[in-house]
């Protein structure tokens, strides 16, 4: 229902950039389009209006199904997890443990898997051997891995990691396989925050980009998975520590 004149001051003919303060021109319009606005924002539920846009954007402030937990059970075929929603390894010892059988050929492939290329973890199995890599943002990455094959049969393989306690310290890395530590190694800085934005947490294979450098996404493992579980300690942080990581969170939010 625009008339002849008020139509000129909508014509992006004559506007392109839409540089003409219309409100100023045309206050009246102003006021009905607002009035629409809270008719329809009250129609369709857009209401109380939250203007906030780092603490909307951070999942730890969302409800959430694993908050709180520490022993976290998994089967074949969990793909796709996001990072906010899938066990939260950080700033805490634990440990990742995964029940395989081997065929008679051998077996290779990642059996668990979260973040990519541009940081994360991955444990798996390269040319027979069991392995685990961390990436920390491609700068650093530790391999640790056994120097036997996985003989044929029914193995379970373990990674533990104890913390050296705080937002993104070290830690050790030993990995086993039926009880027997056949590897260790030392990993000097982790990721406090977020391994990504879009990467996720797989199991039997690396969706998106490979957290290695030794394989080639998706790398699905040729073995069997009868049961993947990962348990957490508690990451035990003081105040001070919280503060760090509350301004390490706000600094990815802002950044990413």
């Amino acid at each position: 229902d625009f008339d002849k004149d008020e139509w000129q001051l909508y014509n992006l003919d004559d506007d392109f950039s839409e540089a003409n303060d219309l409100a100023a021109k045309n206050p009246r319009r102003l006021k009905e389009l607002q009035d629409l606005f809270w008719i329809e924002a009250t129609k369709y539920n857009v209401l109380p209006l939250d203007d906030r846009f780092i603490e909307r954007a951070d999942p730890s402030l969302r409800p959430s199904l694993i908050a709180g937990r520490t022993k976290f059970n998994y089967f074949p075929g969990v793909r796709r997890v996001p990072e906010s929603s899938s066990p939260n390894v950080k700033n805490k010892s634990h440990a990742i443990t995964v029940d395989v059988e081997i065929p008679k050929d051998g077996a290779d492939g990642v059996l668990v898997a979260a973040g990519g290329n541009v940081a994360g973890y991955a444990l798996f199995v390269k040319d027979g051997k069991p392995a685990y890599e961390y990436n920390y943002f491609t700068v650093e990455r530790t391999k640790i891995a056994g120097k036997d094959k996985l003989a044929p049969g029914k193995h379970t393989i373990r990674f533990e990691f104890k913390s050296d306690g705080g937002v993104g310290k070290g830690g050790t890395g030993t990995l086993f396989v039926d009880g027997q530590e056949v590897a260790k190694g030392r990993i000097e800085k982790t990721v406090p925050v977020r391994y990504s934005a879009d990467e996720t947490f797989d199991t039997g294979e690396d969706t998106g980009s490979p957290v290695s450098d030794q394989y080639k996404a998706p790398f699905r493992f040729t073995g069997t998975m009868r049961k993947i579980d990962i348990d957490l300690a508690p990451a035990n942080l003081g105040a001070a520590d919280l503060k760090k990581l509350n301004d390490a969170r706000m600094l990815f939010l802002v950044a990413g």
